[in-house]
């Protein structure tokens, strides 16, 4: 099981979980945003803090790079968790 810390403007939370990061968030009650839940809204934007996610699918970097976002940007709902990772919600 990974580690996952999510700093949010109003509370930082951590987490024990693997998979990928809309389900474990779903499951934890984490503070993320969610929208459409296919990566085509933007809402679940994440900055990665430290650590790492999964590689990022080509249709999630083609998403990622429509809506103009910098690096280190993850989509929760298409990202996959690989190891302990600390993440700040862009959308509160």
């Amino acid at each position: 099981m990974s580690k996952i810390t999510v700093k949010s403007s109003t509370e930082t939370k951590v987490v024990d979980g693997d998979g990928r990061l809309l389900e474990v968030s779903y499951d934890k009650d984490l503070p993320i945003t969610f929208g459409c839940q296919s990566g085509k809204c933007g809402i679940c934007t994440v900055k990665v803090i430290e650590g790492d996610l999964a590689e990022a699918s080509r249709v999630e970097l083609a998403i990622l790079e429509s809506f103009d976002c910098e690096a280190g940007v993850r989509l929760a709902c298409q990202a996959y968790i690989d190891g302990d990772v600390v993440l700040e919600p862009i959308h509160e």
